[in-house]
């Protein structure tokens, strides 16, 4: 049986519906807030997702979960004072459960 994009949304398969006219500019408006972290995250995190790609999902957490570790014991102080006030921001904003 089919699902529709709004049960997905609803679901927590996708994050965004939106309709076919302003795909662009959320497009632009995520790829806005991607460019506002650290060029060397987002380019880390790439890496993890199509690494990802080729491997299983027990495989891609690994590789995810150690290329976590691996960048988080190389930070400095200043990488790490702004990762903690990321997630304070997010997790005072974190929606409840969808499901």
């Amino acid at each position: 049986m089919p699902l529709s994009a709004e049960e997905a949304e609803k679901l927590g398969f996708v994050n965004y519906v939106v309709d076919q006219n302003e795909v662009l500019n959320k497009a632009r408006q995520l790829a806005g807030a991607i460019m506002k972290n650290s060029q060397d995250l987002v380019l880390r995190y790439k890496s993890v997702i199509n690494d990802g790609y080729k491997l299983d999902l027990r495989q891609g957490l690994a590789i995810e979960k150690e290329r976590g570790h691996e960048y988080y014991d190389g930070m400095t102080p200043e990488q790490f004072k702004k990762m903690q006030e990321f997630i304070a921001r997010r997790s005072s904003k974190k929606p409840s459960s969808k499901l």
